[in-house]
Parts: structure tokens; C-alpha cells; sequence
């Protein structure tokens, strides 16, 4: 019984089976029979590329490192970084105190980050400020005057990584009596610290390429007093200190110089290099501006195979020209394409429609092959929904521009200066390697 049961069940399902796939196959092409439908790769869709300006600024005033440095090169042209600082007051242990000796004043700086070459002596320049820094907001293209001549100088060798976490400079023994002095009778106070030390410029220079990021974490970085006790049996014997930590009055300056470059053409945000200008690659370079444009003009005209069914994924592949994924020259983990116009500008009101519905985000994440004998490493971005509906012509097709993450965090912060100073070029249709391709995987009737 339980036999015949299970055979008239299987005869059940068949019948059902045939009905679901009775009738035809509409897929506004024509009608296919379903057993020949086959799925096939077509890298063939032109992809024009192109390096444009960013020209608005963008806040640098809240972040967590304090950056330094420069990068050149004839292609992009030269990047400064310099960071503009003021104090804070934390207290005054030595009002009135007439059994304490002045030591030494020191200038801290933990390490957070470099990026860049950091075999080569790299020299930190601590310049004075020539007002304290009003308490407002300051971006990438902000300057406040400083004295020219460096006030104190130390040529390091960037280690971030190794047990000396802290870059330490000794003011001179009399400047650091008179602060010293000064507390004691206790003129130095929260309103009167930047009256007597407005604050700091920090400069960095280098033979090679390099930035350095130090934290603003007042447990690393800020200015200290030491001081010992004299009296009693503790004469000389035990060290106190005094810290005036990094206030949260700072800023990054990131100063872009085009000229002479391969990119020297960018004079306004309207300007494009096209990739063949410039050795078959784009560039993203956040911290001067730079980003890659993106254009897909013959998208909907592109050569359909006979029986054309429908669009199953569409992936934008990036591949970046890096010659070993084990340099100090770490790209970004992420890029993000958005919208953009006539004029470069990001159009942040859409965005790029992401996955196979759509309901994400175009963002594409760094991946290389450690097992590989060469680098291969590539960015791939889902345009499958976008694509498609380009294709069905549902939606217009717009011009693109690639950047990092606009809002890595979701929660309206900028990108940090850690990741504006990383860089990337991008290799166009055209590069022998590091190509860059859209790849569309289509079912069409065989």
C-alpha cells in the first residue's frame, strides 16, 4: 500500500512539474525552449576611464591624528601635509611650590601610522605659531601663519611599529625654566597657556615619499614637564611630571601643486585627463583631490547573442597597479563609485545602485590572491540591478566617479587622514595588465 502511495505521489509531482513549465517563455526577445538556455560571459562593453579634480574642501579638524609629510611624483604631482595644533591646560601642580626644581620640558608625539617609505630619515619640523588657533572649524584648505624657522627639528627614522612608540624633543633648558617659573607663580592658567606657547605648526620632509600620522590621544602625545623634589629624603631621587596634552583645537593642512605634473591640465573641476593620457591609468588620490571618472557610453547598444534572454550578474573588475601587496603602501580597503556630473561634482542625493536589487550601495572591496606566484589583486563592484535596468532601458546611463567612502562610518564622519593620504592608480581597458573590465554573465538561447 505504502508502495502504491509513494508511486502515486511521484506521479503527482511529475504532472505538476510538466504544468509549472507548460506554455511559453516570455523574455521580450523571443520564445526559448527552456532546456536550451545557456549562460555566457561577455567582457566586451567599452569602459572609458578618466582622472578629474575634486575642488570643494573638506573638514580635518576632528580627527584623530596629527599628519605630516609630503608625496611626489611626475604623475600626480606633489601632496604637503602639515598640522596646526594648540594646547591644553590640565592643571597646575607647581602654583606657589618653592620645593620643587625645574628639569626638562619635552615635546611628545606617539606614533599612529606611516604610509609610505620608512627605511629613509624622515625629519620632523615644530614650528611656532604666530597666533593661538580660534576655536572654529578648519579644513584641508586651512593655513594659519607660523614663524619659518623651525623652533625645535629631529630627523627619526618612522618606526610605528616597534617598542619606541613616541617621538621626543627637548625644548631648550630655558625655555622650559621660564614656563617652569611661570607656573610656579602660577601666571599660566587655562585662560593664559596659549598667551605664552600659541601652539604648534608641524612640518615633514623627506628625500623619498612619506607621511607620518601621530595621535592626538593625550595618554601619547602633548608637552611635559618634569620636575623633582627638593626637600626631604626624596632630594633628586624621583621625577614628576606635568602634562599639557594635544588640545582638540587641531588640524590638517593637505596642500595639492599640479604643476608640472601629467595632471597639470586640471585647472577646474570641469577638466578631464582621459586614461591614454597618462600611461594607460587613472588615479585616486584622496588628499589631493583626485578621483577616477567612469563612463559605460555604448552600454545599451552593446552586442546582444542571438536569443538574448536576460542580464544574470553584471561585475565592474578595477585592477590596481601595485607591485607587491607586502609594501607600506597599503590600498584602500574599499572604493565606492557614485554619481557624478559635467562638472566632476559627487552627486551624494543618488547613488549608485548596488547588488542584484539595488538596495545597496556601489562599493567595491580590495582583494589580491596570497597564493599566487605574481600580484593579482583587483577591486569588483555588483552593478547587476544597474546594468540591468540600463540595459532594459528603464534608467538613464550616467557618468560615475570613483573616490574612497565618502561616510565609511554611516554616521556622517569624513573619511579619516589615515586613509585621504593612501592612493591608488588604476589601469584602463587598454593595460596589458591590471585591466580594468565590465563583465556581464548573460542567459541567451544556445
Amino acid at each position: 500500500m505504502r508502495t502504491c502511495w509513494y508511486a502515486g505521489l511521484l506521479w503527482l509531482t511529475g504532472l505538476l512539474l510538466s504544468a509549472c513549465q507548460s506554455g511559453t517563455l516570455d523574455v521580450g526577445q523571443s520564445v526559448i525552449n527552456p532546456q536550451e538556455l545557456l549562460i555566457q560571459s561577455v567582457d566586451s562593453v567599452t569602459v572609458q576611464s578618466a582622472t578629474v579634480m575634486r575642488s570643494d574642501s573638506f573638514a580635518t579638524y576632528s580627527d584623530v591624528d596629527l599628519v605630516v609629510g609630503s608625496w611626489s611624483d611626475p604623475q600626480t604631482g606633489k601632496v604637503t601635509a602639515r598640522t596646526y595644533t594648540s594646547l591644553d591646560f590640565s592643571g597646575n601642580p607647581l602654583a606657589e611650590q618653592t620645593t620643587f626644581q625645574f628639569d626638562s620640558l619635552v615635546l611628545e608625539l606617539g606614533y599612529s601610522f606611516a604610509y609610505g617609505d620608512t627605511t629613509s630619515a624622515f625629519t620632523l619640523g615644530v614650528h611656532r605659531l604666530n597666533r593661538a588657533l580660534p576655536n572654529q572649524f578648519y579644513y584641508n584648505t586651512s593655513s594659519v601663519p607660523y614663524e619659518a624657522t623651525p623652533f625645535l627639528q629631529k630627523t627619526v627614522i618612522p618606526q610605528p611599529g616597534s617598542r619606541t612608540r613616541q617621538v621626543r624633543i627637548r625644548f631648550p633648558d630655558a625655555f622650559g625654566k621660564t614656563m617652569y617659573d611661570k607656573l610656579v607663580k602660577n601666571e599660566i592658567d587655562g585662560n593664559t597657556l596659549n598667551n605664552f606657547l600659541t601652539g604648534f605648526a608641524f612640518t615633514g620632509s623627506s628625500s623619498t615619499n612619506a607621511f607620518v600620522g601621530f595621535t592626538a590621544a593625550a595618554t601619547s602625545s602633548g608637552l611635559r614637564l618634569y620636575y623633582h623634589s627638593t626637600a626631604g629624603t626624596d632630594v633628586g631621587t624621583t621625577l614628576t611630571s606635568v602634562q599639557f596634552p594635544i588640545a582638540n583645537i587641531h588640524f590638517t593642512q593637505l596642500q595639492r601643486d599640479l604643476k608640472g605634473s601629467a595632471l597639470s591640465g586640471l585647472q577646474k573641476k570641469s577638466d578631464i585627463i582621459p586614461s591614454q593620457q597618462t600611461g594607460n591609468t587613472t588615479f585616486i588620490v584622496p588628499a589631493a583631490g583626485l578621483q577616477t571618472r567612469i563612463e559605460l557610453p555604448y552600454l545599451s547598444e552593446f552586442a546582444r547573442p542571438e536569443d538574448y534572454a536576460d542580464l544574470n550578474s553584471a561585475i565592474l573588475v578595477l585592477g590596481p597597479i601595485r607591485r607587491d601587496f607586502r609594501d607600506n603602501y597599503p590600498l584602500p580597503a574599499q572604493l565606492e563609485l557614485n554619481f557624478t556630473n559635467n562638472q566632476n561634482e559627487i552627486l551624494g542625493a543618488t547613488i549608485v545602485p548596488g547588488g542584484p536589487t539595488g538596495l545597496s550601495s556601489a562599493i567595491g572591496g580590495y582583494t589580491y590572491d596570497a597564493n599566487a606566484l605574481t600580484l593579482t589583486d583587483y577591486y569588483t563592484f555588483d552593478l547587476t540591478y544597474y546594468i540591468g535596468q540600463i540595459i532594459k532601458r528603464k534608467i538613464s546611463n550616467r557618468p560615475m566617479v570613483l573616490s574612497i567612502p565618502l561616510n565609511p562610518t554611516g554616521n556622517g564622519a569624513p573619511p579619516s587622514l589615515r586613509s585621504l593620504v593612501q592612493r591608488v592608480a588604476i589601469g584602463d581597458r587598454f593595460k596589458a595588465n591590471d585591466r580594468l573590465q565590465l563583465k556581464l554573465f548573460i542567459t541567451s538561447g544556445i
